[in-house]
């Protein structure tokens, strides 16, 4: 293994810009070029990062050579990542967002993209970060020593052959973290969101009750009600806040049935589908202060059962502020006791996740002994407040419940787990919407 000098390293940067048809490209895809060979990816060729770019981008990436598109290696493997399955949602989510024209946001969607693709391997290409900062300063780029041209399709060849190799597509959870790129700076956050989404979605399939509410009595009305305007008639202005029946009908324009995960489902999930608003009333909305505490043991400390936890709470959690949806509803997680090694960092994701979804308002996370004597500070005093946990709290609506922690729950199936945990949080909530118009 040799590495290469300044005036080399610029001959490479600058040929592998003109094979794929650039004189040079603007400072965000240089730079971003830059920020790969830090990662330790230094086969990544400039013209590669450039035109993929160019895919998904609106706004020019560089200076173009008159007439130039590309060369056959690089545009048929551009085409296998851009026909991959799933790929053609990726448009959509630049287009949502608005990074197909905002370059810093743009940064870290095309990094998620990268990260799932095979690694651009060759060993004649290796620099160290000093060399390459001067390689910019040099004026007259000497030959690398290799032939550029077959070194472009050698690296191609192989990327290539890992693509088919590995059947690569995009999957609905890459969709996901592709599109929210803050959420996954960490290896291991994207771990962790792939065992708790795993386990949401093995949950929901038990938690799809519905639970039919009592009138609340007069005197819950008087102390916790608070009178809101709500839709009560006919239409009246567009929104893009709403219930399926006042879809805008347009809207199903966007369902591919022939798509596992389509731009119909991307817009539901991010609120960017159009409803029609309808006129309006008052009507009184109960404010309910939930509390759902677990106690945390030992057998936390394997990450499985801390993803399979922390879905649990969010599962609860949202079926809570559903079967409430007239309601104020905000949720507390409190999680004391033994504090796992990595309480933290999942914590810390699970709070940016909810910030993702639009519901750190209503879902807050106490986690650890720093965070859990705040609980009284998130509590609204004109609230009706339930408990739900091992042990009664004072004198408070409770409801009594144990998260399994034993050796017998982690030796059964996962698909056992979850229905099991599905069948604690309708059990709960059966239980709350029982005694929902009570005066404790």
């Amino acid at each position: 293994m040799r590495f290469l000098l300044p005036d080399q390293i610029a001959y490479w940067y600058r040929q592998s810009l003109q094979k794929s048809g650039y004189k040079e490209v603007f400072a965000f895809v240089r730079d971003f070029w830059k920020d790969q060979i830090r990662r330790g990816c230094h086969a990544v060729p400039p013209g590669f990062i450039a035109r993929l770019m160019s895919r998904f981008m609106a706004v020019p990436v560089g200076e173009k050579l008159p007439g130039h598109v590309g060369f056959a290696s690089e545009n048929e493997y551009l085409d296998a990542i851009c026909h991959a399955g799933g790929s053609d949602r990726l448009e959509g989510i630049f287009l949502l967002t608005g990074a197909d024209r905002d370059t810093a946001r743009a940064q870290g969607i095309f990094q998620q993209i990268l990260d799932r693709l095979p690694p651009f391997q060759n060993s004649e290409i290796v620099f160290s970060d000093s060399e390459l900062e001067k390689s910019f300063a040099v004026e007259h780029a000497n030959s690398a020593g290799f032939d550029v041209d077959k070194t472009l399709d050698a690296i191609y060849a192989n990327a290539s052959a890992e693509l088919r190799r590995s059947e690569f597509r995009f999957y609905a959870d890459d969709v996901f973290e592709i599109g929210h790129p803050d959420l996954f700076v960490r290896a291991a956050d994207r771990l962790f969101f792939r065992r708790m989404t795993r386990a949401m979605k093995g949950m929901s399939f038990w938690t799809r009750s519905v639970f039919t509410l009592k009138e609340e009595s007069s005197w819950v009305v008087a102390r916790y009600g608070e009178p809101q305007t709500l839709p009560l008639g006919g239409y009246d202005e567009l929104t893009t806040k709403g219930n399926l029946s006042s879809l805008v009908p347009s809207e199903l324009a966007y369902i591919d049935e022939s798509l596992a995960f389509d731009l119909f489902d991307y817009k539901f999930i991010e609120n960017q589908l159009t409803y029609f608003k309808r006129d309006s009333g008052a009507v009184f909305r109960i404010r309910r202060d939930i509390v759902v505490r677990v106690r945390l043991t030992e057998f936390f400390e394997h990450e499985r059962h801390l993803g399979l936890l922390f879905a649990w709470v969010f599962n609860f959690a949202e079926k809570l502020i559903d079967t409430f949806v007239k309601d104020m509803v905000n949720v507390v997680i409190v999680l004391d006791g033994y504090e796992p090694s990595s309480l933290k960092d999942a914590g810390e994701f699970f709070s940016h996740f909810l910030k993702e979804k639009s519901l750190d308002k209503r879902i807050v996370l106490l986690a650890g002994k720093k965070d859990v004597p705040r609980l009284a500070e998130n509590l609204r005093a004109n609230a009706q407040t339930w408990y739900f946990g091992e042990k009664q709290e004072a004198e408070s609506n409770f409801v009594r419940f144990s998260f399994p922690q034993t050796d017998e729950f982690a030796s059964i199936k996962a698909d056992e787990q979850e229905k099991l945990l599905g069948e604690i949080i309708n059990e709960a909530l059966d239980r709350m919407v029982k005694g929902a118009d009570g005066q404790v």
